[in-house]
This record gives C-alpha cells, structure tokens and sequence, in this order.
C-alpha cells in the first residue's frame, strides 16, 4: 500500500467535511482548491507506489539526519542523512530512462482438467533503440506470482520463457498481467509497468467416459411421446373426424371412403430427450469437500455424455441453471462454481429445477452423503410422473450400492469412476 495513498484521500475527505460550515463564495474557493490538489495527490500516489518499505526508511533517515543533525551540528546525523540522500539519488537515476517491450503471451489450451498442467509461452522483444539491462519480469498466476530474470537485451532482440502451471483442483485461475520491474541494488525504489494483460484459465473437473449402451433409460431417438395430442408428428395415435381447420395432408382416405366421412390421423406430440441435472452446492449437503467436488464431476460425466449424444442439458444448483449451449462452455460455469451461501432442501431444489426446466424428460437427483434416503424420496415426489428419474448420492466412505426406495432407483457412488459401472447396471 502507498504511503502517499491517506494524503490524497486526506485531500478529497476534508473540504467535503468542513463544507456545511462554509458560505457559497468559500465553498467554491475550496471546490477550486480541491480541483488544483487532486492531480498533485494522484500523481504523490502514483509516486508512492515506486518506494518500497526500505526506500521509506531512507528518506526517513535523509529526514532526520539532514533536520536534526545540521542545526545541531551533530556530524554523525549529518552523514547519515547525507548518505541516505546520495542512495535515494543513485536509486532515482537508476530508473530513469524509458522501457519499451513487445510482450507476446501465449496460453495454448485455456481449458484443463483438474491435475493436468498447462504450458504457457512469453516472447519479449526489445523495441528500444538502445540496449536494455536485465530487469526482472513478474506473472501473477492466481492468487500467487511467479518471477524470472529477462537479461540485457539489445535492439530488437528477442527472447522466449516457457513456463507452465500445474492445477490441483477445479476452479478458473487468472494468469496474468505481465509486469516488468526495475529497481535498484538495495531495493529502495522500484518501477513497475504492465506489458499484458491477463488470461482466465479453466480447470474443469475430472470427467469419465460414459458408453452408449450404458444409459439406456435416456436413449431415444424416436424422441419420449408425451400425452398432449397433435394433428402432425410422428407418433401415430389414432383417427379422428374432420374438423374445420385441421390440415387435409393428414385425411385418411382409405378410412374416409369406408366410413364415408373426412377422416384424419391424430398424433402424440413428441419430444427429444431433455436431461435434468438437479446439483445441492451448499457445503452442508456434503460430508466433505471431496464429496462436493465427486458430486461436480458426476454432473460434468452426465452432461458431457448428453451433448455427446445431442441431447439438451441443464444443471439445476442451489443458485440457480447454470446456462450452457454447449459441453465445453457448460464445463466452463462448473469450472466456476462455488459452494451456495443458502441452503434449500432437496424437494424444495428439485421443485424449483423442475419449474425452470418444464421440457426435461430425465431427472438426475444428485446429493450428498449427508442426505437422507426420506430427503431423495421426498424429492422424487416434486418431480413429475412423466421423468425419468434415478437418484445418484456421493459420499467416498460408501461402497458402490443399488436399491429402490419406493418408485426411484438410488444408486450410492464413491467418487465419479463409479458412475459407468453404476450406470450399466441400471435397465
């Protein structure tokens, strides 16, 4: 933080402060004085920002050794201050002149999984017309930062640092800005400028292939036929008489010339495979965190799977559908997700999934160890008779396990390598 940072807010608080007590003629007096003083208290700021904890301790000592130690005519003061001004000068020479580089930054794959590393590329240039000496390059990976020496670098003259990040664990980490950073040899004074910006990186979580043949209760490529009745699909109902308006491309006229009367076919309207994926994210729906990530990931496997199969998706979560048009954008906000601040019940989640998805015909109740079976059952009642429903609970100190708790099939999974041999065995 600058020390030059409180003078300037100091100058933008205290005219407001004393402002009340003031006549219309002062008042502008002091709205003008306050415009003067402000670019000078940015620009202290700015200032500020080149000196570090032990630049400040310099000029304290160049202070107090020149305003105590000459009227005193104590020598010692004097040399003190003397030299502490002599360092702050050779400092302030030593980051004069202009820097220019041409920063190039290259992040091949802005997509990982979670364990994998991703490999970075910077290529730096010299655009100077005179040689550079070695100055130091930081790049903020996340919360941390990462630091190497760039050397002296003649005119136009290049160079190439690779660099990689390794990801432990799903989230989106932001590599970037690109700074350079010149400072003198005691690190009192120090020249920071940004050359790039920064990249989002997305570590998605671990994934599993899912088989074809393995989830067969949403396969159909017929499309799910639902009871609303409809004069043209492609599921055949039945025959019905003629009324006004319907479309004559649907008269039966074998029928027609038996019964004698227009005859038309009626259809059962039909519609493609809709998966609903209905995910609890607060942190207490969970025994652990590992169980919260294995929960993430069944509903990435699931996903990921459906749109392999051209089938919508929508992920259902504590706060709110998560919207995604395709499976590397839809891995993207799982890549973002976070533990909700508010806790809903698993009925009370799945009625509101099932409202915001009227067209879903599958059903995927995910929950953590910590639900219990009555919370499931309660929450395939919200759901209508019309879906398809299964149950999957995750918690890692459970073995792989199937059972029906009244109509819904509960399928209790350790982690998400589970989740194909789980699947396969649901018929």
């Amino acid at each position: 933080m600058s020390f030059a940072a409180p003078v300037l807010g100091w100058v933008r608080r205290v005219p407001r402060s004393i402002r009340p007590g003031l006549g219309p003629r002062v008042e502008r007096t002091v709205q003008a004085v306050r415009q003067r003083l402000t670019p000078y208290g940015e620009r202290a700021a700015r200032a500020g920002d080149w000196v570090t904890p032990t630049g400040w301790v310099a000029a304290a000592g160049t202070l107090g050794g020149l305003a105590f130690g000459v009227p005193a005519g104590w020598t010692e003061l004097r040399v003190i201050g003397l030299a502490c001004l002599l360092l702050l000068l050779v400092a302030v020479a030593w980051l004069l002149g202009r820097t220019s580089y041409a920063v190039t930054f290259d992040l091949p794959r802005t997509r990982v999984v979670a364990g994998e590393t991703a490999s970075g590329r910077l290529l730096i240039r010299n655009r100077a017309r005179r040689s550079l000496f070695a100055t130091r390059i930081e790049l903020n990976v996340g919360r941390g930062r990462a630091h190497f020496t760039l050397p002296s670098l003649a005119h136009d003259e290049e160079h190439e640092q690779l660099f990689d990040v390794p990801t432990r664990r799903r989230g989106v980490i932001t590599i970037g800005p690109i700074s350079s950073v010149r400072s003198d040899a005691l690190g009192l004074l120090r020249r920071t400028q940004q050359w790039a910006d920064s990249i989002d990186l997305f570590v998605h979580p671990v994934t599993v292939p899912l088989a074809n043949d393995s989830t067969g209760f949403i396969r159909d490529l017929e499309g799910v036929t639902t009871q609303d009745l409809s004069s043209n699909d492609v599921s055949f109902h039945a025959l019905r008489e003629y009324q006004p308006g319907d479309d004559r491309r649907s008269i039966h006229w074998r029928t027609t010339a038996r019964t004698g009367r227009l005859m038309v076919r009626q259809f059962e309207e039909t519609r493609r495979a809709h998966l609903l994926v209905v995910l609890p994210t607060h942190a207490e729906d969970y025994a652990s965190e590992q169980d919260f990530e294995s929960a993430v990931s069944i509903a990435g496997s699931l996903a990921r799977h459906a749109f392999s199969l051209d089938r919508q998706v929508s992920i259902y979560t504590s706060t709110g559908e998560l919207h995604a048009s395709t499976a590397p954008l839809l891995l993207d906000r799982l890549a973002e997700l976070t533990p909700a601040t508010t806790q809903l019940t698993l009925r009370d989640l799945a009625t509101k999934a099932v409202a915001a998805v009227p067209n879903a015909s599958v059903a995927m109740l995910i929950a953590g160890g910590a639900a219990d079976p009555r919370d499931l059952r309660g929450a395939h009642k919200a759901v209508p008779v019309s879906l398809t429903c299964l149950g999957l609970r995750c918690d890692a100190t459970l073995t792989l396990a199937q059972r029906r708790i009244g109509d819904l099939t509960l399928v209790d999974l350790p982690d998400v390598h589970a989740l194909p041999r789980a699947l396969r065995s649901i018929r």
